[in-house]
């Protein structure tokens, strides 16, 4: 029976792990409530979610994206209620992510005990990476909801006497799995992967109706699998351009060079930054490490119940089908992190001196506390939202416009949202000869009031294109108008007027 001080150790557990989730939950409101403006990637979907039906949103997206069709259908009602706002398109994203809260609450306090409870939790409550796409248009948020309510459903405590589920609790894992895929493509790495490992205990101990129940429920989940796959996935899977951003990071199949070796040295340790959310990568792979060699000890098959979606993902990504990075495996961040758990409990048995632990858990936490309030307090991201405002204020009749290529899709989603429809030339990307830029600059020549729209986000697209624009107009016009701000810039100039 459990002694005085265990029960109030575990009640003070208990209590610290449901502040940890307020905790969670607000970092993720108020990073909603920040209201960033609408960026590159959450504008092509935005776009796509704004411009079409229900019907057409189970076609081949433009620009190469791809999303779960019950996340689009959900982003396209959220729109269709509330309108084409920030704050609509990011609800489902964000109350996916506080439904994340209180699952990752649930999987955890059921996996882990102690000290590993509160480790997990806390790296989970205040994870940049989890609470950047809390409000974002993209399905990584939503991802992760599914992704946690499957942990809870699949992956028992412990394995050693698990028994084989009743028909009935059978058919509803059948159903629930077959659902979502349909709400988050990284499902099938859950399902296929928990589906092989309790396939492959039961022919391990020679468990028929287990084996028959599995093969029985994996078939399903396989069904829905290829039916989804036929309707959405198979557009990003054809979509060569798409394979071509995300070469470096798909898994050298097989490995044949040392630079190919070194992709699991550093996609590995990448894994503890981004989507768990640890600086101290390297401390986060010790504890995850330590994590493993104690279930491999106790419990095997509960250690392959929580690796084998990580390894179907990679599997997946050896196959040049699924990017094996950072917000693509924010699914797998609880796995990770009950490993990491089991690791800091591990650590904590065998160390003696708690000025150890101490110093551990300070390097652990020191940096991604600071960056979550600097994150809670930091002005939000206005991307090219002021150009546009300036833009609507300023614009006279006979106005003609050029918007520089990476500012197009988040331009677009403003013309859209505000009911604008600017009359515009959308630059394309010709970084590859900027002469081109010029060429698309000729139409507007011989005009008076020349709009150009520039941004600098995002970093690693743009370099010096911004500054090209600039020297390139001030040599065939006159400068009327500017105005710069932090990640965008707009200029008036005189088409007509010989530059002084």
């Amino acid at each position: 029976s459990m002694t005085a001080s265990e029960s109030i150790s575990r009640d003070g557990y208990a209590r610290a792990g449901i502040v940890l989730v307020l905790v969670a939950i607000a970092l993720r409101v108020i990073e909603y409530f920040h209201n960033k403006a609408i960026w590159l990637d959450e504008a092509h979907l935005a776009l796509n979610i704004l411009q079409r039906d229900y019907a057409g949103l189970t076609q081949r997206l433009d620009f190469g994206q791809g999303a779960p069709l019950l996340f689009l259908w959900g982003e396209r009602f959220a729109a269709n209620l509330f309108g084409p706002s920030e704050f609509a398109l990011r609800l489902v994203p964000m109350l996916a992510s506080v439904v994340s809260c209180v699952l990752a609450y649930y999987f955890f306090r059921r996996s882990l005990t102690a000290q590993g409870l509160i480790i997990a939790l806390a790296i989970f409550a205040i994870s940049i990476p989890a609470i950047r796409y809390a409000a974002e248009v993209k399905a990584y948020a939503t991802d992760l909801a599914i992704a946690l309510a499957l942990y809870l459903l699949l992956i028992p405590k412990t394995c050693i006497e698990q028994k084989t589920p009743s028909i009935s609790r059978t058919f509803a894992l059948a159903l629930i799995g077959a659902l979502g895929v349909w709400c988050a493509f990284p499902a099938l790495f859950v399902l296929t992967g928990i589906g092989a490992v309790y396939l492959a205990r039961a022919f391990s101990i020679r468990d028929m109706r287990g084996a028959l129940q599995s093969g029985s429920t994996l078939a399903v989940w396989t069904i829905s699998i290829a039916c989804n796959y036929w309707l959405m996935l198979r557009y990003n899977a054809e979509n060569a351009e798409v394979r071509t951003w995300w070469m470096d990071r798909f898994m050298p199949l097989p490995p044949t060079s040392i630079s190919d070796f070194y992709w699991f040295v550093r996609t590995f340790f990448e894994v503890f930054t981004e989507p768990v959310g640890l600086a101290a990568a390297g401390l986060g792979a010790l504890l995850f490490l330590l994590g493993t060699y104690d279930l491999w000890n106790r419990d095997r098959w509960r250690l392959a119940l929580l690796l084998a979606p990580v390894g179907a993902a990679l599997l997946a990504s050896g196959m040049q089908v699924y990017p094996f990075m950072g917000r693509f495996l924010l699914f797998t961040a609880p796995l990770v992190l009950v490993t990491i758990g089991e690791g800091w409990n591990f650590f904590a048995a065998h160390t003696r001196h708690r000025a150890i632990l101490a110093f551990a858990a300070l390097v652990l936490f020191i940096q991604p506390v600071a960056a979550a309030i600097k994150g809670a307090i930091h002005p939000a991201p206005q991307g090219v939202r002021p150009a546009f405002g300036h833009l609507a204020e300023n614009w006279q009749d006979g106005d003609r416009l050029y918007v520089y290529c990476w500012a197009v899709p988040s331009f677009s989603y403003y013309d859209i949202k505000d009911k604008l429809s600017f009359p515009k030339i959308a630059g394309q990307s010709l970084r590859a000869d900027w002469r081109g830029y010029m060429d698309e600059l000729k139409p507007l020549a011989e005009n008076s009031r020349v709009w150009v729209v520039l941004t600098n986000t995002p970093k690693q697209l743009v370099g010096q294109e911004d500054k090209f624009f600039v020297t390139h107009l001030d040599s065939i016009g006159v400068r009327a108008g500017e105005k710069v701000f932090a990640e965008s810039s707009v200029y008036l100039y005189d088409l007509t007027a010989a530059p002084k």
